[in-house]
């Protein structure tokens, strides 16, 4: 078996392994949600001890930029400048990744119908609460961004550990903000990021899957 066959196959198993946990973390969350509420709420109360008018404004601001008015005008940016540059297959995934973590966030929403809490929150959202979009659409859209950069810096031989830390980062400030601001569960949050996870890990599956192609195509 040739080397680089190897290394697929080892890749595929890690991201089966990650999935698989994601998975369960996920599926036993929300088979628990309800019975999780309390906790929440005990969770949540201990978080809110830390508000004040500058928290405030951060985190407010953190959850505007892992909102729809940042992740879409980006995806649009990245998706222009990666058709300009003729990398079509990298636009189209970039757009599966984020269209689709949305899509299916919508739909787990519907399917687990658990309403907000409705304790105290500094925001006036509506809507419906598991798992939280935020947390899932971070990890999954601003999650893949990172993972591009990452493999970027990794092929001009610097730093990339960085890039990785930076955004899972971002991602949990992201989702850290709705539990502060009182617009979800701490059990949502979680769920989101298992969620998104998975997604991001189908979307690098994806790209890898068209790459690999790609390459067979022309190394014969």
């Amino acid at each position: 078996m040739e080397k680089s066959s190897i290394v697929h196959t080892f890749s595929l198993n890690r991201y089966a392994l990650w999935t698989g946990l994601l998975l369960i973390l996920f599926i036993t969350l929300g088979f628990f949600h309800d019975t999780l509420t309390r906790f929440d709420f005990m969770v949540m109360k201990q978080v809110w001890l830390l508000r004040s008018d500058l928290l405030n404004n951060f985190f407010i601001f953190m959850t505007y930029v892992g909102s729809a008015f940042v992740s879409i005008p980006l995806l649009i940016v990245l998706g222009t400048y990666f058709l300009v540059n003729k990398k079509i297959k990298l636009s189209l995934v970039l757009v599966f990744n984020l269209i689709g973590v949305r899509a299916m966030n919508r739909f787990l929403k519907k399917g687990y119908n658990r309403a907000r809490p409705d304790e105290n929150p500094l925001l006036d959202v509506s809507g419906l609460s598991f798992p939280s979009g935020h947390a899932m659409n971070s990890a999954a859209f601003i999650g893949f961004l990172g993972y591009l950069l990452w493999t970027y810096l990794r092929k001009k031989g610097k730093q990339a550990g960085y890039a990785l830390m930076a955004t899972w980062t971002l991602v949990f400030l992201i989702g850290f903000s709705r539990v502060y601001l009182g617009v979800h569960f701490p059990s949502d949050v979680i769920a989101g990021f298992a969620a998104g996870g998975i997604w991001l890990i189908l979307t690098i599956v994806f790209l890898k899957g068209l790459t690999d192609k790609r390459e067979n195509d022309t190394g014969g």
